[in-house]
């Protein structure tokens, strides 16, 4: 009677205060805004178009001891043509190439020509874009002795340093074209340009101003040795204050398990799909979990959410599928020889006898 009363209620799919209040005006038994609650979380049709979650507390990444020990790297569109950038965590020097095509080997070729400019750092951080999954850039890292660091898909926030730059790239390529100036001067003056309360990210990975068109003294083109911990002081204060900053609006989320029930979304405002944790992703907030059809995923805690369901086991699919086919193994060849069209109603209809036929 109560589940019946309880499924009356939540017809209309409300959330669960307005079910609550619903409830007040006629019905009541000991424990029924619990009961409403945890009959609501189970809901599916709820939980798959349920909003997405809040942004969680910022992750504090390390601040790299070290110029081009840590860099970010990612591909980007513009103008009709693919591009390559990468970028230093530590001084925010940027290099970009224009790639030929957008396999591996191309990318591979070009990102071995600004190593060989700057050095090899000791981790390279990218996206899960098919280039950086590959099995041979994986054999490029193990080959060049760099650790390679994948972000989880849809969440930019984890290679943010290079999404960002490309941004910043890309107005800086179109006004340049728009005003029909040369980019290249553009891109060198913003790497003599003083960072906010530092040096400019050409004297953080090199200790020296580059000359530009704009005059200067010979002075200030001398190599100088900057102040390596108070650098690393300043920039560690920066991150301090953009991480109070984002927390203002952040919520944290529990930390999940494996064998754990939950919904995830394939991209970040689509719907929520039924999954099983699997493990860790051995990176913070990121989770391999996996499908009912037995599909493989990779996502980060943001796009997550745990639920109370029962798990849809995989083998119950499979005897499903199996038993279908089995269905359709015993249709006679009587009903095979007299084919039908089924519409959008699912009324079986009759192909016509036409006249042609009849004489």
């Amino acid at each position: 009677m109560r589940k019946n009363m309880l499924n009356k209620l939540h017809e209309e799919h409300l959330g669960i205060e307005k079910t609550r209040k619903l409830a007040r005006d006629s019905i009541f038994w000991p424990g029924i805004n619990a009961q409403i609650t945890d009959f609501i979380s189970k809901c599916s049709v709820c939980l798959e178009s349920r909003r997405s979650n809040t942004k969680e507390p910022m992750a504090e990444s390390e601040t790299p001891e070290l110029p081009w020990m840590t860099v970010g790297t990612d591909i980007f569109y513009w103008n009709n043509n693919n591009y390559l950038i990468i970028v230093d965590y530590y001084s925010r020097y940027f290099e970009i190439a224009k790639l030929e095509n957008i396999r591996a080997s191309c990318v591979i070729t070009h990102m071995k020509s600004v190593f060989a400019r700057h050095s090899i750092p000791s981790k390279v951080q990218s996206d899960s874009g098919p280039q950086y999954v590959s099995a041979e850039f994986r054999q490029f890292a193990e080959s060049w002795g760099f650790t390679h660091t994948v972000s989880s898909p849809h969440y930019q926030q984890s290679n943010g340093l290079a999404d960002r730059f490309v941004q910043s790239v890309k107005k800086m390529l179109s006004k340049s074209k728009q005003d029909g100036k040369d980019p290249y001067i553009a891109m060198l003056k913003y790497r003599n340009t003083p960072l906010e309360n530092l040096d400019s990210p050409v004297q953080l990975l090199m200790n020296r101003r580059l000359r530009t068109t704009i005059p200067t003294i010979k002075n200030h083109l001398k190599p100088k040795c900057g102040n390596l911990k108070n650098t690393q002081r300043k920039m560690k204060q920066q991150k301090m204050n953009h991480k109070q900053y984002y927390d203002k609006s952040s919520k944290p989320l529990p930390e999940l398990q494996h064998n754990d029930t939950i919904r995830f979304q394939h991209n970040p405002k689509g719907k929520w799909d039924q999954g099983t944790v699997v493990r860790n992703n051995n990176t913070p907030n990121s989770y391999v979990i996996e499908t009912p059809e037995g599909q493989i995923f990779k996502r980060n805690r943001k796009h997550l959410l745990k639920t109370k369901e029962d798990k849809i086991e995989q083998t119950s699919l499979e005897e499903a599928n199996e038993n279908n086919h089995n269905d359709f193994d015993n249709i006679t060849d009587e009903h095979s020889l007299e084919p039908s069209f089924v519409r959008r109603s699912e009324r079986s209809v009759k192909k016509p006898t036409r006249l042609i036929e009849e004489c």
